[in-house]
């Protein structure tokens, strides 16, 4: 996972535009008068706005604020999502087909698909845009660039993987922090509706869960003369394992071993001052390190550049691990 520093410049400024457009489509609802919009008309802001403890915290308000549902309820609700339906009781079915009843009801008034996916003022390619992410978030090894036509056709954008899936928090499917930038993989297949939660798995916009918290790696082995890429956390750091075992990174990256097969080549056929030499063999061209190692290598060397080019996270580890760089 590539964090994103919601203090940086372009994303506190597309959390201000993606604010300016969904907060009064939300105040439409107004009048409506059903304890459902009056809800998300009330807190729409913090809705929005709110932080990822924060807008989870308003998720559980809002249950207890419908007649007839309760907090309890949903976070009921979510241990019976996690059980396969063959495995649940008459009980628990009854109860999960009330909150899918409630749940597609709400999908209607936030509207995420057709209001704000589907719109011909293309919302979804503003927000896109404005977080200027070019590499999946989760995964870092497929680029994720926005582009649209001359004449304003859609040609590609990043999906945008619900952090806390829309399936089962329709409340939160266009809170800001609730939208992640990624590829269609992660967000369809590595991720798609797994429940993460905040005490268990890292969020990308809290930057405090950082990537000092884990590290790529890889292990040979002798008897088929192989290597398979390994991820490994800090001691005790279970957030990070639940998070990289429920997006099956280890899987993803060893679909990709010859990246690290290459590295180990250069190891082999180069000194540890391999980047030095390439820069003291063109004096001329007047490269940095950082330039150089990206022109050798196709990556990023700063940690903040990360999302810029795939595989960036996970070749400067491997490097580091090689000695090739320090």
């Amino acid at each position: 996972m590539i964090f994103i520093n919601r203090s940086a410049t372009n994303i506190k400024r597309a959390k201000v535009e993606h604010s300016k457009i969904v907060l009064p489509y939300l105040n439409r609802h107004r009048h409506k008068a059903t304890a459902i919009s009056d809800f998300i008309v009330y807190n729409r802001g913090t809705l929005i706005n709110g932080s990822p403890q924060e807008i989870y915290d308003l998720n559980l308000r809002f249950y207890d604020a419908l007649p007839k549902f309760t907090s309890a309820g949903f976070l009921d609700y979510l241990r019976i999502c996690s059980l396969k339906p063959k495995n649940r009781s008459l009980a628990e079915r009854k109860k999960y087909s009330r909150y899918k009843r409630l749940n597609k009801k709400i999908e209607e008034i936030v509207n995420y698909e057709n209001w704000f996916i589907s719109s011909s003022k293309k919302y979804d390619y503003s927000l896109a845009s404005n977080l200027d992410r070019t590499t999946c978030t989760y995964c870092n090894r497929i680029y994720t660039n926005t582009m649209i036509s001359r004449r304003g056709r859609k040609l590609m954008r990043p999906q945008f993987d619900h952090w806390f899936p829309k399936s089962i928090f329709p409340l939160l499917a266009l809170s800001f922090f609730n939208l992640i930038p990624s590829c269609s993989i992660c967000n369809s297949t590595a991720k798609s509706d797994t429940i993460f939660s905040l005490n268990r798995h890292l969020h990308p916009y809290i930057i405090e869960d950082s990537l000092d918290n884990f590290s790529f790696t890889y292990k040979y082995f002798r008897s088929t003369n192989s290597y398979t890429v390994e991820i490994k956390s800090s001691v005790g750091n279970k957030k990070t394992f639940n998070t990289y075992n429920d997006l099956n990174l280890k899987e993803v990256y060893n679909a990709h071993s010859s990246e690290l097969s290459d590295l180990i080549e250069i190891k082999k056929a180069y000194s540890v001052n391999y980047i030095k030499n390439m820069m003291l063999a063109y004096p001329d061209a007047g490269l940095s390190y950082e330039e150089t190692y990206r022109i050798v290598f196709g990556v990023e060397y700063e940690t903040s550049n990360f999302h810029k080019r795939p595989f960036s996270k996970f070749k400067k580890d491997i490097l580091e691990e090689l000695k090739i760089i320090t």
